[in-house]
């Protein structure tokens, strides 16, 4: 699988960049949500203020948890 993005933890959310062909954002924060409802994303996904994407916490085959 390719790597389209680089992010750090920072605090609760994560900082970075999504770099592919077609597009090249900075500034891109992975946010934790808090909801009650059990199908909601874990994760918001902004660039700048604008709300861009969601995210749910998923594991790899090689046991290791991530945002897909």
């Amino acid at each position: 699988m390719a790597n389209i993005g680089t992010f750090t933890k920072t605090g609760n959310e994560y900082k970075g960049e999504i770099v592919t062909m077609s597009v090249q954002q900075k500034n891109v924060r992975i946010v934790p949500e808090v909801s009650d409802n059990e199908n909601a994303p874990s994760h918001r996904v902004f660039v700048g203020r604008t709300e861009t994407g969601a995210a749910w916490p998923t594991r790899s085959p090689e046991g290791r948890d991530n945002l897909a």
